[in-house]
């Protein structure tokens, strides 16, 4: 009795239900004379007499009824359990995880996100601000789909899509302008300078052009956020260095900007991902948003 096929119980609750076999076999593409074998199939597995046929209709014998209710309420069971299954699946293909360094996370970042919500709703994005270093971390333990970063050193576990070149300006507070249409490093040596630390890639960036130029900055202020750099120029403490898309949070800008014009190795942003997961369309389509909107930056 153990190995009863579910299709001889899924054919006899319909036969029950409607009182015909001629009706179940409509419901379920058959003929009626398949249905009448396989609910007399059933009866053999089983030792019992399930119906009581007559030429209008068939009725549950009171064994039939005991099955039919058994049956029914343990299909029902089943079914709810797999709605709890696609449910819970829906809910995790919605569910969208990346990481973001925080010069591009707390910029462009939440306009791209409020679009994205506008557009779907129902989708759920959980955003970790991190550095690269430990975003490659989170992407190896797949703790996060993809992550939107610059290139690093050693990437060779990881895809990267180049999506943005970053140049670097200097925000010079009004104390220290000069007027020039671009400085180079040699012009900063004798000002306050305000860089990002030496855990970005950002500033491994300068400090390799600063050994290849032989110049020695006065850095006043070392800051892990661009937005404290631009924060303590807008102050005139000091001439900042930063990338262009930090400049998206400077605001009412209390200093002017201007390129950098030493030869500085162009950071390159882009799209950061593990090698080998296949991406969710969910999940597609916030990339593709981001592609987009980093493009208008160029």
């Amino acid at each position: 009795m153990s190995n009863i096929n579910l299709k001889l119980l899924h054919t006899f609750l319909l036969a029950a239900e409607h009182e015909s076999f001629r009706k179940a076999a409509e419901e379920s593409n058959r003929s009626p004379s398949a249905v009448s074998m396989q609910v007399r199939d059933l009866e053999e597995q089983i030792g019992v007499l399930l119906f009581r046929r007559t030429p209008q209709k068939v009725l549950l014998t009171p064994e039939g009824r005991i099955l039919f209710e058994q049956a029914k309420r343990a299909l029902q069971e089943v079914q709810s359990g797999l709605d709890m299954l696609t449910e819970s699946a829906q809910s995790r293909s919605r569910h969208i995880r990346m990481a973001c360094v925080p010069t591009l996370a707390s910029g462009w970042l939440p306009n791209i996100l409020a679009t994205f919500k506008v557009r779907y709703p129902r989708s759920q994005v959980q955003l970790m601000e991190i550095s690269t270093a430990p975003m490659l971390e989170l992407l190896k333990r797949q703790d996060v789909e993809f992550g939107i970063g610059p290139e690093v050193p050693d990437m060779g576990d990881y895809e990267f899509e180049p999506i943005l070149e970053d140049p670097l300006f200097a925000c010079v507070p009004p104390v220290f302008d000069e007027g020039q249409s671009s400085t180079g490093f040699a012009d900063l040596v004798e000002k306050p300078v305000i860089l990002l630390s030496k855990t970005t890639a950002v500033r491994g960036l300068i400090d390799e052009t600063l050994e290849t130029l032989a110049v020695r900055l006065d850095v006043q202020f070392e800051v892990q956020a661009a937005t404290t750099a631009l924060a303590l120029a807008a102050s005139g403490l000091g001439i900042a260095i930063v990338p262009r898309v930090a400049l998206v949070q400077a605001g009412v800008q209390q200093f002017r900007v201007v390129p950098i014009s030493d030869h500085v190795k162009l950071r390159q942003i882009g799209l950061i991902t593990a090698r080998g997961p296949v991406r969710r369309p969910n999940t597609e389509q916030l990339i593709s948003l981001i592609r987009s909107s980093l493009a208008q930056l160029r």
